[in-house]
């Protein structure tokens, strides 16, 4: 932002009253009745603009301000106790004729306030035309930030995983990010290409919260110069209640199919997310046939006592006959027909849980990675390694990490790109479940160049949230 502030202390009108201009709650200056302010506004974002008498008036705005557009803001105080007072929005146009306006000002002397040490300095008004004209030959605006998560300066939570989220904001092709937690670097990212000024970058990363109090510091750097922002984070730990049952099953080590190493990655992280987020995990890795049959049977008599239920699969999956199967280690398919008997059909879990009257069940199927039993399916037109579509029942979302017959990446890191997403997005304070799998499906289609594209069916009837405020 830059300021422009005329004044002429000789000029009092009422000689009683002075002014405070504030910007953001912050004091820029100190106006006497009959004096004008004229206030360029370069940022982006929401503005609270204030006149505050020293006595018994006050008048303030809230106006939204677009990237790019000039704007300026014209406020001043005529006789008496503030009667005409005038707070008014200007055009470029407008602006411009106001600066080069003489009548505007009580005489060719006027008071500019130093940013920084709020002390008078007296300028003539030819000093404001070269500010003006030095501000058109900028080549741009130093960096800036707009906060995701945490949207507020101070912020209090009682999960000790925080899903910290910025959007960089630069006029530059390259710019540094560094990120500062408690007096330590956190993260640093060096040659960040901008992609455009209202959002160059966006950046996505949990980090783990000592008890207490949290200082967060973010310093932005380009070719124009440096930024530093910063936010407190408030963690106290919540006392033990769960929120409800949660089973996570990840298989990997197949005997026979395709070997997967990321879906028991994918599972151990998801158990302790869904953990820090207050519910009960039961949590399984490389189960068999009789195993994944009695870790559901338990999993469904245990959510008697909840009423909301997470069922989180990663491995293989195929579909026969209209139904969705997920594939337990030890199979061996000889025969289509053995599918329905040897695997675990996501349909009939839904119709168990359905009849538990739950208020909401949430199903995400990270099981569509490729065809572990090509042999078996030669020849039959009903089987597919991709997922079909699956009816939600009432009170439920089933989430799946690819379009209907397509298959999903098992990621190039240690979690299946679809499930990585989850991860980044699933401690972000009041998001809907909607929501996020929005978010999800935005970032794994934009990292597959749009080969895979989650897709969820929902019949919710509550809203749910995963970190609720």
């Amino acid at each position: 932002m830059q300021k422009y502030t005329y004044s002429d202390p000789s000029n009092f009108r009422g000689g009683a009253i002075v002014f405070q201009i504030q910007v953001n709650d912050e004091t820029i200056g100190r106006l006497s009745n009959g004096s004008r302010i004229i206030y360029r506004i370069r940022s982006e974002g929401s503005v609270d603009f204030k006149l505050k008498a020293s006595v018994f008036t006050s008048k303030s705005v809230n106006f939204g301000i677009v990237k790019g557009q000039k704007y300026y803001i014209k406020a001043g105080y005529g006789d008496g106790f503030g009667s005409n007072l005038s707070f008014v929005p200007l055009t470029e146009q407008e602006g411009q004729k106001a600066f080069n306006d003489a009548s505007n000002y009580h005489s060719q002397k006027v008071k500019h306030y130093d940013e920084d040490k709020l002390k008078p300095v007296a300028k003539n008004v030819d000093f404001f035309s070269e500010q003006i004209k030095e501000f058109e030959k900028q080549e741009g605006e130093k960096p800036s930030l707009g906060w995701i998560s945490p949207a507020q300066q101070n912020l209090k939570t009682d999960i000790g995983t925080f899903s910290l989220q910025l959007c960089l904001k630069s006029e530059a092709e390259l710019v540094d990010l560094s990120i500062i937690l408690n007096d330590q670097v956190f993260d640093e990212v060096k040659g960040i290409k901008a992609l455009d000024k209202k959002c160059s970058y966006t950046y996505i990363r949990n980090i783990e919260l000592q008890e207490g109090k949290n200082e967060l510091q973010i310093e932005i750097e380009d070719k124009y110069g440096v930024s530093s922002f910063k936010r407190t984070i408030f963690y106290q730990a919540r006392k033990r209640e769960y929120r409800g049952l949660a089973l996570v099953v990840g298989n990997s080590d197949y005997f026979e199919a395709t070997h997967l190493p990321n879906p028991k990655n994918d599972a151990r992280d998801m158990g302790k997310a869904l953990d820090k987020l207050g519910f009960e995990v039961m949590q399984f890795e490389n189960l068999s046939h009789d195993e994944m049959k009695k870790a559901v049977g338990n999993f469904l008599l245990k959510l008697e006592k909840y009423k909301t239920a997470i069922f989180y699969y990663a491995g293989h999956g195929i579909q026969y006959d209209g139904r969705n199967y997920l594939i337990p280690v030890d199979v061996h398919l000889k025969t289509p027909g053995e599918i329905a008997s040897k695997c675990i059909d996501t349909g009939s879990l839904l119709t168990k849980m359905e009849l538990m009257e739950l208020e909401t069940s949430v199903l995400i199927l990270d099981a569509c990675r490729n065809n572990p039993f090509k042999g078996v399916t030669s020849g039959v037109a009903d089987i597919s390694s991709g997922l079909t579509g699956t009816d939600a029942p009432a009170g439920s979302i089933v989430a799946f990490a690819t379009a209907p017959g397509k298959t999903a990446s098992d990621g190039v890191g240690a979690n299946g790109l679809y499930t990585q997403e989850i991860l980044k997005n699933i401690y972000k304070e009041d998001l809907k479940v909607e929501d996020l799998f929005k978010r999800v499906r935005i970032n794994v289609m934009n990292q597959s160049n749009n080969q895979q594209i989650p897709w969820e069916t929902s019949s919710l009837v509550k809203d749910f949230y995963f970190n609720p405020v």
